[in-house]
């Protein structure tokens, strides 16, 4: 795996590293309805040091952690409309994809486009074995969006996910190479 962070691209996605002078822009799609609602991880209210931190730590935590987290921009305006991430786990030759779109960026297809351009690093340039991914059980656009892009459902962890006073349920989905490449 290389130290650098790869940029990806797809017929209409560009997938690079985040730049300093995005994080107003990364800030204000990241506060936006619904991410920190439907994501583990990503604080509510989502702040302009929190962007920038983001930012400024991609790279090392490629490096460090294998956390391979890019900025999605639509290729033809370069507008940032999301994060995508595939955390690898190089010992297992897993790797786990994240993300999340902006809300006027949903339902045209982008977050499949994003994932599949990670799966196909992955498992072409990385060598992974598995790639899987998860939702909460009542985030049903995730689960769609995992299911288009070939992972295969495995099962529901129940109230596997605490998160703001509530345990909720995690949808497991994943495929092996093998799978992904008898699909081409």
């Amino acid at each position: 795996m290389s130290s650098e962070l790869p940029q990806l691209s797809t017929p209409r996605l560009l997938m690079r590293a985040l730049e300093k002078h995005q994080a107003d822009r990364l800030c204000a799609l990241a506060n936006g309805p619904k991410i920190a609602d439907n994501t583990a991880s990503i604080p509510s209210p989502y702040t302009l040091e929190t962007a920038q931190d983001f930012i400024d730590g991609m790279q090392e935590k490629y490096r460090s952690m294998g956390l391979l987290s890019l900025g999605v921009h639509v290729r033809d305006t370069g507008e940032l409309i999301g994060v995508a991430s595939l955390r690898i786990h190089a010992d297992h030759h897993y790797g786990h994809l994240g993300g999340w779109a902006a809300a006027d960026a949903r339902n045209l297809g982008y977050a499949t486009e994003a994932a599949t351009a990670l799966m196909d690093y992955g498992f072409a340039e990385l060598g992974l074995h598995r790639v899987g991914s998860q939702c909460f059980g009542r985030n049903k656009e995730s689960a769609r969006v995992m299911e288009k892009i070939g992972l295969q459902y495995e099962g529901c962890r129940r109230g596997a996910f605490y998160k703001n006073g509530v345990h909720e349920d995690l949808l497991v989905f994943a495929t092996l190479r093998e799978d992904w490449e008898y699909r081409l």
